[in-house]
């Protein structure tokens, strides 16, 4: 930055740095951050893991597949950081450590960078303890291993080029630095500088915006084909937490007390112009949020700081309050002043030594190594940055921390949707607060259990999904009003075909339309269409899976619903049907259809179907006196409907009462319901015993029908006891309902049959 102030105690005042102890300066300022570095070990915070899947992805030509997020894609956000890491993962290097190194040296850059923008802007002393200061910052050991030093440095040099007027070295840096980071930060400091440099040389750098605009323009056109993530958020300042960690370098040392009026007369020691930059890309970094904006607000502030020292220094020698020369003044001071700065700094990094997160990365290690055996590798988890790249495993991050209910009410949102197939949970209030959920309790079961006396977050904890997940493919619309604002918009159902004892899963879709203040209750039932008789049945407080007040107005969620049937529910199929109540009532509420004013008390959402499970060739007559197999007629009516075989007496006494069994297949879904006629004609066509009931008597609709299913249908008839003795023809069809048109019918040859229907067999009546 410009740092000459037009002050009179500043116009002369010189001091000259050997270049032997300038190469000296530099070689420290790089050493610094790498031993705190290796110091400090691979114990890196999730977002660097982000960068690190993404290249090991790169690197073995997977792509980007590695991470789940609500496009369900993953992009990339930091493309030059990640690239420079795919060669090493190409080799076999470990990338946490290629990285923990990498990101070191870019804090030494940065250092130098500060250092050499200082000198150039003729405060020697400044530039000496502001890099110092960096390189010791607690900041160094918070973005280890991400691409954060190298956007803050890359800036860094382009200020120290703009100072010696390497206008090429300027356009290389910011060019560069937007390629690792494109933010508001970084484009508005890009912004000003080129503002200065035309004002300085009175014409615009053209070229220099020229190349700059395009490595935007690239970004932007790479994002819009989803390649790298949207290069400008809205801006987001999140001063809760600056003032966090601002509470937390407090409690480190009080010591940091002391920035605050060097700070203050660093302000006094920059000129207008620099003055201008600052505030400007100190603006957009509070406006824009994140660890990159972070790094810049602290690195301002200790450039400051060391420019507040120097005022001091040059103050006291203007005005001869010390009989020291320049240089033995500008020792004394750095030393009076900047050896408490740094024990704050240094103290500040022995605690924060103390609380590495050594216990917790071996569970999360323990934990990955067992997802990797048990799992297989397209299996979807929930879990830290970490551990999902540990276990190279699709990962929805979550980090367990966030305890605010707009937060986790909008992970529910996701989870929901799109339960994941594991979950890794430790001990958090926010991991608390979502187990208690209804959908994780129903949802989720225990696996395995990792735990350490020195993690208090232990045990960690892996969680299967018992309940297979409803494929997004079949979920359909719905558009139905609930009571208290709640807009039913989908549901889905899963499976349509069971076994006795089996569940049904039950997806509703629910969005809230205002702030909801009363819940009601969902019943979801199995009921049979032959008498309304419920076979199973779910019914919870609405909504089960967040609380109330943390429903948001126009979020989606989904309530799931499971219901168990019993071992003795027989053949059929069964409407799924939906109400709502009062808790504690079970009086139906009254719903509405969109654009319908009608009321209704409950939606049926289709059929689940047990199917039947015989085979027609090992089929026995229930009759005695004929122990052959079903017999088999193979009818077709009307292109719908095969009538595969019967079961049915051959002999008869009057007055006798009778089953007749027919079996029928579905071609195709049907659309229409039918009903079966099962008749006993005489020979000359008069009938002594009928039976006409949709099949199964009623348990079983046309509509339900499955192509392929056997479906068995049992007519029930009475012989009258006057009937004389002689041979009976046994005929069977079906026809519509209401109109009664029967459907037409042809025999296994082909031939259509008249009357539309189909001659089974003769019955003699003794």
């Amino acid at each position: 930055m410009d740092s000459s102030k037009d002050l009179t105690l500043s116009e002369s005042w010189q001091l000259e740095i050997a270049p032997r102890l300038e190469v000296g300066l530099w070689l420290v300022l790089l050493a610094v951050p790498l031993i705190i570095g290796l110091i400090w070990g691979a114990y890196l915070d999730d977002s660097a893991y982000v960068i690190y899947r993404h290249a090991r992805d790169l690197a073995s030509g997977r792509g980007l597949t590695g991470n789940v997020v609500t496009e369900g894609q993953t992009q990339l956000t930091l493309p030059l950081y990640t690239l420079a890491l795919v060669l090493p993962a190409r080799l076999g290097a470990p990338l946490p450590q290629t990285g923990l190194i990498l990101s070191v040296i870019g804090w030494g850059a940065t250092a130098i960078a500060i250092y050499s923008a200082g000198k150039a802007a003729g405060w020697p002393v400044a530039a000496g303890i502001s890099a110092m200061l960096v390189a010791f910052s607690p900041v160094v050991v918070r973005t280890l291993g991400t691409a954060v030093p190298w956007a803050v440095g890359l800036a860094w040099i382009a200020i120290a080029s703009a100072r010696g007027k390497r206008w090429a070295i300027q356009t290389c840096a910011l060019a560069l630095m937007l390629c690792t980071h494109l933010g508001w930060s970084t484009l508005v400091l890009a912004a000003s500088l080129f503002v200065l440099q035309w004002v300085e040389q009175r014409r615009l750098p053209v070229w220099a915006t020229v190349i700059v605009g395009v490595v935007a323009l690239g970004w932007g056109l790479m994002a819009a084909q989803q390649a790298v993530a949207p290069p400008l958020d809205v801006p987001h300042p999140n001063l809760v937490e600056l003032q966090r960690s601002i509470q937390q370098l407090l409690d480190e040392s009080e010591l940091y007390w002391l920035f605050l009026p060097f700070i203050g007369l660093g302000l006094l020691a920059v000129t207008r112009k620099a003055l201008w930059v600052g505030s400007l890309w100190g603006a957009a970094s509070i406006l824009s949020g994140g660890a990159v904006a972070r790094a810049t607000m602290a690195v301002i502030g200790l450039f400051l700081v060391g420019l507040g020292i120097e005022w001091v220094i040059r103050w006291l020698d203007v005005h001869n309050l010390v009989r020291l020369d320049r240089l033995s003044l500008a020792v004394g001071l750095t030393l009076v002043a900047g050896l408490p700065l740094g024990i704050a700094q240094t103290s500040s990094l022995v605690q924060r030594y103390q609380f590495r997160p050594v216990a917790k990365h071996a569970l999360e290690q323990r934990a990955a190594d067992w997802l990797q055996a048990h799992t297989e590798p397209t299996a979807t988890i929930l879990a830290s940055e970490r551990l999902g790249y540990l276990a190279d495993r699709l990962t929805l991050p979550w980090d367990g921390n966030r305890i605010d209910p707009a937060a986790l009410s909008s992970l529910l949102e996701s989870l929901t949707e799109n339960p994941p197939a594991y979950c890794v949970s430790f001990r958090s209030i926010a991991w608390d607060s979502l187990m208690r959920t209804l959908w994780f309790q129903d949802g989720y079961e225990p696996l395995e259990q990792f735990e350490s006396p020195y993690e208090p977050t232990s045990p960690f904890t892996i969680w299967g999904y018992r309940l297979r997940a409803l494929d997004p493919g079949n979920r359909r619309p719905q558009n139905v009003r609930f009571p208290g604002g709640v807009d039913w918009v989908g549901y889905g159902y899963s499976p349509d075909r069971i076994q006795p004892g089996d569940a049904v899963r039950v997806n509703l879709l629910l969005q809230a339309t205002k702030p909801i203040t009363d819940s009601f209750r969902t019943v979801v039932r199995l009921v049979s269409p032959q008498d309304g008789a419920a076979w199973a049945q779910q019914d919870a407080v609405t909504p089960r899976n967040v609380p109330v007040d943390w429903w948001q107005t126009g979020q989606v969620v989904a309530e799931q619903f499971v219901l168990t049937t019993t071992p003795d529910i027989p053949v059929g199929a069964y409407q799924l049907e939906v109400s709502v109540a009062v808790p504690g009532s079970t009086k139906p509420l009254a719903m509405y259809r969109r654009n319908d004013p009608a009321p209704i008390d409950r939606v049926t959402l289709g059929y689940v179907v047990v199917p039947w499970q015989g085979k027609l060739d090992t089929v026995k007559l229930r009759f005695p006196y004929n122990q052959e197999g079903a017999r088999l007629v193979d009818a077709n009516l009307g292109n719908q409907i095969r009538l595969s075989g019967i079961e049915a007496p051959d002999a008869l006494s009057p007055g006798e009462e009778f089953d007749v069994t027919i079996y029928w297949k579905a071609l195709q879904p049907l659309e229409d319901e039918y009903v079966v006629f099962v008749h006993l004609l005489s020979t000359n066509g008069q009938p002594v015993a009928t039976h006409d009931s949709p099949p199964m008597d009623r348990r079983y609709p046309t509509t339900a029908w499955i192509p392929g299913d056997i479906v068995p249908d049992v007519h029930h008839l009475v012989l009258s006891p006057d009937v004389p003795a002689g041979t009976y023809w046994l005929q069977a069809g079906m026809y519509q309902w209401p109109s009664m048109e029967r459907l037409p019918v042809w025999d296994k040859e082909g031939a259509e049959q008249p009357d539309r229907l189909i001659v089974l067999q003769s019955i003699e009546v003794r």
